[in-house]
């Protein structure tokens, strides 16, 4: 699954957002690229997101020439737009063993993305990734809901939130020293846009990194929507440099 690019251009997902009220009608969505160099990685003139900001503004968000399948310090981590992309990576994890049903999940982010899109993937459509594959981008699920899917059908089982300053704070205090092994980091870099700044980057950078060296698998959304891309780009080669 995404060999190629296509659009998303009926209203679902991520194009039902105020898909009635917008002249253009369609998503991008990029195909996936193995790199083995940050230096890889390329922005794209393609709307990969678009909606009305809370001015009322229209915000047509243009992303990543790629999706990027890379390593990191051995394990496998997937860079992305959309954050409910990584609804698929998670499957693919399972499907490849790196993870198990019940994982344990870190969810770094500035939403929680926890919204229930109603309908879910069931075992055994679980276990057929073109049908994953087809649920992901041609459902109801979108950047705020892909998570609570994944629960329902036992993938994943207790989900940590990183939100704020104390969720880092306890974090560090030890918190989560009790999960060890079945692990997902999911971290969206949105957690570093600028109006977050009053969070001690150091701190988000450290935290960030004991889950990575925890994690069986990674994933990182770049959310063009809610934080500039390159500022995105930045932070995600500072954190993740070997």
């Amino acid at each position: 699954m995404y060999q190629n690019s296509f659009y998303i251009t009926n209203c679902i997902g991520n194009n039902a957002l105020s898909y009635n009220q917008r002249t253009n009608k369609k998503l991008f969505v990029p195909s996936l690229k193995t790199i083995s160099s940050f230096d890889e990685i390329e922005f794209w003139d393609e709307v990969v997101f678009e909606d009305y900001d809370f001015d009322d503004i229209l915000q047509s968000c243009t992303g990543l020439r790629n999706f990027y399948e890379m390593t990191w310090r051995g394990k496998p981590l997937y860079l992305f737009d959309n954050h409910n992309h990584a609804y698929y990576f998670f499957y693919l994890a399972r499907h490849q063993w790196y993870i198990a049903d019940s994982a344990t999940f870190f969810h770094v982010d500035e939403h929680a993305d926890m919204r229930d899109p109603e309908n879910y993937l069931m075992k055994p459509d679980s276990l057929d990734m073109e049908k994953v594959f087809e649920y992901t981008n041609f459902s109801k699920v979108n950047v705020g809901n892909y998570i609570i899917p994944a629960q329902k059908e036992w993938l994943l089982w207790d989900v940590i939130q990183i939100r704020n300053e104390k969720n880092l704070l306890d974090y560090e205090a030890g918190s989560c020293d009790k999960y060890k092994g079945n692990i997902i980091l999911n971290l969206d870099l949105d957690f570093f846009e600028p109006e977050l700044d009053f969070i001690d980057y150091d701190l988000k950078k450290k935290v960030i990194l004991d889950m990575a060296e925890r994690a069986d698998f990674i994933t990182v959304a770049t959310s063009p929507f809610f934080i500039d891309q390159e500022l995105a780009i930045k932070v995600f080669k500072d954190i993740f440099k070997n």
